[in-house]
């Protein structure tokens, strides 16, 4: 039997904060951001804990690794939260400490390795449009922004192709450069919403992208999670194939997408989840799905899917995307649609 890192989290925390505050990695006026942090690490911890996958805390303390040593903080306060949070799981359950320790003890091993930051704008047929449009959009030059994506269009780009090859790896650019701490958040929401508002502009285009198919999807992000531009390209991934897409967006209450499953009657139903600790949520989801009648397939996508390539079948799902650009082909290769 596994400690339960939730059910003790601000134990935990307390020990691990204090125990950074004596070896000087910690101060009493940053004592709730410090705080806060710690919690970040268990909730990550438990969660990988939870779905037995040590990839999704490795990958989260590479990520903090970088976030924080952007933000000036030295390589040892995120070591020594580690250990801290170690130690504290072993005083305070020694006997079922595993597999939470040893997680740990790897993620802890991996902070020797160097992790190199790469643009996510790579090698593709419209990298030099990409490009362009993540100087406007940093530039907050929306107008412009708008323009070029527009005028690309009447000059024969396919919209398909806007959201694969612009869309999608500048999205994806953005959250890189926010974690090196090149753009502030209040740039990453800016970015993300000029994206959006150019994308509610372009549905003219989606739904004369295809004929339209006898078939339907619910798009949703579970409870808890606000990162929603990615489930939305999703779902207009699927007009653009011809089929009806009903996307309920952010943070949506388990029973209402229950409610709606039972309502459309899709195909499918797709969920993302941005968030690892947005994890068990997305079970929870799925479990209640599996009880309606009928049932809906269910694809899950969202990043800690793509770095535990095994996770979408122990929450309990049908299939999972890698990217909004891939889901359209996943779905209908798994319902076989011809």
């Amino acid at each position: 039997m596994q400690v339960s890192i939730r059910k003790k989290q601000e134990s935990i925390a307390s020990m691990v904060y204090s125990d950074l505050k004596e070896k000087g990695l910690a101060r009493e006026e940053d004592k709730e951001i410090c705080m806060q942090d710690i919690r970040y690490h268990l909730q990550y911890l438990d969660e990988a804990v939870k779905n037995s996958s040590p990839a999704l805390f490795n990958d989260y303390v590479l990520w903090a690794d970088i976030l924080l040593s952007n933000l000036g903080l030295p390589e040892e306060c995120l070591k020594g939260s580690l250990q801290s949070i170690r130690n504290a799981i072993l005083a305070l359950d020694p006997e079922s400490a595993e597999p939470a320790s040893e997680y740990i003890e790897e993620s802890l091993k991996i902070l020797e390795m160097e992790r190199l930051s790469e643009s996510c704008i790579t090698e593709q047929p419209l990298k030099e449009l990409a490009e362009k449009y993540l100087e406007l959009v940093l530039s907050t030059e929306a107008g412009k922004a708008r323009e070029l994506i527009l005028s690309s269009l009447d000059s024969g780009v396919k919209v398909h192709d806007i959201y694969r090859y612009v869309f999608e790896p500048v999205q994806h650019e953005i959250g890189r450069l926010w974690q090196i701490n090149h753009i502030s958040v209040a740039h990453e929401h800016y970015c993300t919403s000029v994206t959006q508002m150019i994308m509610s502009e372009l549905y003219p285009y989606i739904y004369r992208a295809s004929e339209r198919k006898d078939l339907k999807l619910l798009a949703t992000c579970v409870n808890n999670e606000l990162h929603e531009i990615g489930i939305r390209m999703v779902s207009d991934f699927f007009e653009m194939n011809g089929w009806d897409s009903v996307y309920l967006g952010s943070n949506t209450p388990p029973n209402d997408i229950t409610g709606m499953v039972s309502e459309t009657e899709p195909e499918v139903l797709a969920i993302s989840a941005t968030m690892t600790f947005n994890i068990g949520h997305v079970k929870e989801i799925i479990d209640k799905v599996r009880e309606l009648d009928p049932e809906p397939a269910v694809m899950v996508g969202g990043y800690p899917f793509n770095i535990d390539t095994s996770l979408w079948k122990k929450v309990g799902a049908d299939m999972h995307a890698v990217n909004a650009s891939g889901a359209v082909k996943v779905a209908e290769e798994f319902l076989e649609v011809g």
